[in-house]
């Protein structure tokens, strides 16, 4: 945990342990608004830290035996940091931006790196909302003012009351599992004085692949031409039966350098 702390500075500074950007970077130092919530996506690729943990193999584990699938690769993690006066997220389903994958589906642990609190603006779900149909990707994300129209309108259209929302309060350290069809989002960070950092791990089928529909404005650009399969130079597996995994992800992990073993030993 104090490695993965001292990371997040050294991360929107844009100083990467491996000199590769991440995919998404959202907050530069000295450039946005100090009452933005800062975000990062796949971090794994520019800091060894942070690679440790969206690389797990007990993450992986975990996650299929949840959902009983054979194998679990990494779609992508998310670096979020609410500084104090921090503006919230809007709720959303996580599986809404695995659209362009058959099947689109996903489920996150996310990880608190420091005690988390409601005025904080601690993660939120809203009960039974994973029944509800799954929706196209938000119009909104960051800063919205009622942060939780759009769960809102989910609700209004399967015909349900949105529920009142269980606020999250758990120590740092913590493991979150949650499927990627509920909704969920986090309100502003109003303390003046509390951080709330975490990292969510995003994980999806083994046997995933890129669908036929149009989407993945980002990841998409890791498909391979007429080839619908996910390559585990972007999209590693991270657990499967029989102990199957990326061979080049432990050394990746401590050097920062992809080898794959069974290639090197050739």
């Amino acid at each position: 945990m104090a490695a993965l702390r001292e990371s997040f500075p050294k991360l929107f500074a844009g100083r990467f342990d491996t000199g590769v950007y991440p995919d998404e970077w959202y907050w530069r130092e000295g450039m946005s608004l100090p009452d933005v919530t800062r975000h990062i996506a796949n971090a794994w690729k520019s800091d060894l830290a942070v690679a440790r943990l969206a690389l797990s193999a007990d993450i992986g584990q975990a996650v299929a035996r949840l959902t009983a699938w054979s194998g679990v690769r990494l779609g992508q993690d998310t670096i979020w940091w609410k500084a104090p006066r921090t503006k919230p997220i809007a709720h959303h389903q996580d599986s809404s931006f695995m659209d362009f994958l058959d099947p689109a589906q996903t489920v996150t642990c996310w990880v608190t790196l420091d005690d988390t609190h409601r005025d904080a603006g601690t993660l939120e779900y809203v009960p039974g909302s994973h029944l509800w149909p799954l929706t196209s990707l938000p119009e909104a994300f960051h800063g919205q003012q009622d942060y939780r129209a759009q769960m809102k309108a989910a609700a209004a259209a399967a015909g349900v009351e949105p529920p009142d929302p269980v606020f999250i309060e758990v120590p740092a350290g913590t493991c979150v599992f949650h499927a990627g069809e509920i909704w969920h989002g986090s309100g502003p960070n109003e303390t003046g004085d509390r951080m709330r950092r975490s990292i969510g791990v995003h994980m999806i089928p083994a046997l995933a692949q890129f669908s036929d529909r149009p989407g993945g404005y980002i990841y998409r650009r890791y498909q391979r031409t007429d080839d619908p399969s996910m390559d585990e130079s972007f999209f590693p597996l991270l657990w499967s039966e029989g102990g199957g995994r990326t061979g080049w992800l432990d050394d990746y992990c401590e050097s920062g350098r992809r080898r794959n073993p069974q290639r090197a030993a050739a």
